[in-house]
């Protein structure tokens, strides 16, 4: 009998060791921990990959304490690439390289490969943010297609706007499976729109997808602390 998918993978990035922002790395790994316990209560049964890409190595009793978390842990706070793009602020590059890291990591590793059978929905969480009850994972139920929380007018001010006249939050969103490869595609050209013109992430993921194959909801059930402002957003 063929093995029907009815997974969710949970890919929860993060940088507990990073000088950016207001917020110390004793709070961040406390933040960390809180929403991984929310994510078990909220959703169970879900895989849990945690990924981090920190500018500086992580020390081992911090992935200790989050293994203990998640069912899996995957530490690029040495990889050359990451660390060089985070130590020189360029958050939204570094980011982009984990999550390009982690899915190759998802199709190459064997056990991974393996799991990844099961499972008919990927989604992105960053680290330190807590799923709300209104949360509803079956919004995001949808085949082929990425979900994100609906596109919101850029807040750019420069020539930059006339070609990114929106953004999407990337804090939580989710994918098929079957989008792996595009998804993986879209980060390359995500990392060299932002090298090229200085646009964040979020922007450059507006511009990038297909927006024939792009979900909107009104929102997406979550929150989380703002490291630049230490302030907390609903989302």
């Amino acid at each position: 009998m063929a093995l029907i998918p009815d997974r969710k993978l949970f890919i929860v990035t993060s940088a507990l060791n990073t000088d950016m922002g207001e917020i110390k790395r004793e709070e961040r790994l406390e933040q960390t921990i809180d929403g991984l316990q929310l994510l078990r209560e909220k959703v169970p049964d879900a895989i849990v990959l945690f990924v981090d890409g920190s500018p500086h190595k992580v020390e081992e009793e911090k992935i200790k304490i989050i293994s203990d978390c998640v069912d899996f842990v995957a530490d690029f706070s040495s990889d050359e690439m990451i660390s060089t793009f985070a130590v020189n602020h360029r958050k939204s590059e570094a980011e982009s390289t984990l999550l390009m890291k982690t899915l190759l990591l998802l199709k190459q590793e064997p056990h991974l490969a393996k799991i990844m059978l099961s499972v008919n929905r990927v989604f992105k969480l960053s680290g330190r943010t807590d799923l709300l009850n209104s949360f509803d994972i079956h919004e995001h139920d949808h085949f082929g297609k990425y979900v994100f929380k609906k596109r919101i007018p850029t807040w750019l001010t420069d020539s930059r706007k006339e070609f990114a006249t929106n953004l999407l939050i990337t804090r939580m969103y989710s994918f098929c499976p079957s989008l792996i490869d595009n998804y993986l595609e879209s980060l390359r050209q995500i990392i060299t729109v932002t090298n090229q013109t200085r646009i964040d992430t979020e922007h450059a993921h507006f511009l990038v997808l297909n927006k024939e194959i792009l979900v909107e909801l009104d929102q997406i059930h979550c929150q989380g602390t703002v490291a630049t402002t230490n302030t907390l957003e609903v989302y």
